[in-house]
C-alpha cells in the first residue's frame, strides 16, 4: 500500500473516531465508514459490500444512557483495512473480525471517556469564568483524543505483515469462522428486519414489492437498481411538496396533523 493510501486510511480512521462520539455526519456507519477505506485502498466495491454486510448487522447497536455500546467505528475501519488493505482478506474472515474488534473498541471508548472526565470540569469552570475560547479548545482536544482511539490501533495493525496475519488466520479453526459466519448471516437477516419494521408504512409497502419484484426478474445490478431507487425516492418527495406547497397556506394545521400521522405508522 502506498503511503498516499496509508495516509488517507489514518486520515479516514480519524475522523471515523471523531464522529463515532459527535454522532453528526454518521461517517462512522460501516456502510460509510468501510466504503471510505475501500476507495483509499483501491477496492471501493468490496468495501461496500463488507461495509453492506457490517451496517445489517450493527444496526441494533446504540448506546442507551450511560451502557456504552459496542464499538462500530472501530471494527468498521479495522475489518476494511484487513479485507481491502495489503492482507487481502476474505470478506468472511474480516466480519468475523469486525465483533472482538468492536469489543475492543468498546473498552478503548469507555477508557477514553472516563479519561476526559478531567477536560469537562475545566470547562465547566472556564464556562463560569465566560472563556469561550478555552471551551473551544477543550472542545477541540478531548475530540481529537476519540480520533486517536481508532487512528492508533489503525496505525498498529497496518504494521503487522500481512504475511503473518493470513499465518494467523489459518490457525483458527475452519469450524470456528464458518459457524461465526453463519450466525453473522442471521444477525444479517434479523437487522434488515429491524430496519423495515423501523421504515415500513403503508404508504411504503407497495415501493418495496415493486424493489423487489424488479429486483427478482429483471436482475438488474444492485448498484443501478439503488440508483433508480434513489432517483424514484426523490422524484416522489418533490412531487409531494409540490402538491402540499400549492395547496395554499390555509392547510398548514392539517398537513401537520397528517404529518404527525405519517410518523405514529412508523
Amino acid at each position: 500500500m502506498s503511503v498516499v493510501s496509508m495516509g488517507f486510511v489514518l486520515l479516514i480512521a480519524f475522523v471515523v473516531g471523531m464522529d463515532g462520539i459527535l454522532d453528526e455526519w454518521q461517517v462512522y456507519q460501516p456502510i460509510i465508514a468501510c466504503t471510505l477505506i475501500g476507495l483509499a485502498t483501491g477496492h471501493a466495491a468490496v468495501g461496500i459490500t463488507l461495509g453492506a454486510i457490517l451496517q445489517m448487522i450493527t444496526i441494533g447497536w446504540i448506546n442507551i444512557g450511560a451502557s456504552v455500546a459496542l464499538d462500530i467505528a472501530l471494527s468498521a475501519v479495522v475489518s476494511a483495512l484487513l479485507v481491502c488493505g495489503p492482507a487481502a482478506l476474505s470478506i468472511k474472515h474480516g466480519i468475523a473480525l469486525a465483533i472482538p474488534f468492536a469489543v475492543i473498541g468498546q473498552v478503548l471508548n469507555v477508557t477514553t471517556r472516563k479519561s476526559i472526565v478531567k477536560f469537562v470540569h475545566t470547562a465547566d469552570q472556564a464556562a463560569e469564568d465566560g472563556q469561550i475560547r478555552q471551551i473551544d479548545r477543550i472542545h477541540l482536544v478531548s475530540l481529537g483524543i476519540q480520533g486517536l482511539r481508532v487512528l492508533i490501533p489503525t496505525g498498529l495493525i497496518m504494521l503487522i505483515s500481512p504475511q503473518f496475519i493470513h499465518q494467523s488466520m489459518q490457525q483458527i479453526p475452519a469450524g470456528i469462522t464458518n459457524g461465526i459466519s453463519i450466525s453473522i448471516g442471521m444477525v444479517s437477516a434479523v437487522g434488515f428486519a429491524n430496519l423495515i419494521n423501523m421504515m415500513v408504512s403503508r404508504s411504503l409497502w407497495i415501493w418495496f414489492i415493486i424493489g423487489f419484484l424488479v429486483a427478482v426478474f429483471t436482475k438488474v445490478n444492485l448498484f443501478i437498481l439503488v440508483g433508480l431507487g434513489l432517483i424514484v425516492a426523490v422524484s416522489f418527495v418533490w412531487a409531494m411538496s409540490k402538491r402540499h406547497g400549492s395547496s395554499g397556506g390555509g392547510n398548514n394545521g392539517d398537513d401537520l396533523d397528517d404529518f404527525d400521522k405519517e410518523l405514529d405508522d412508523l
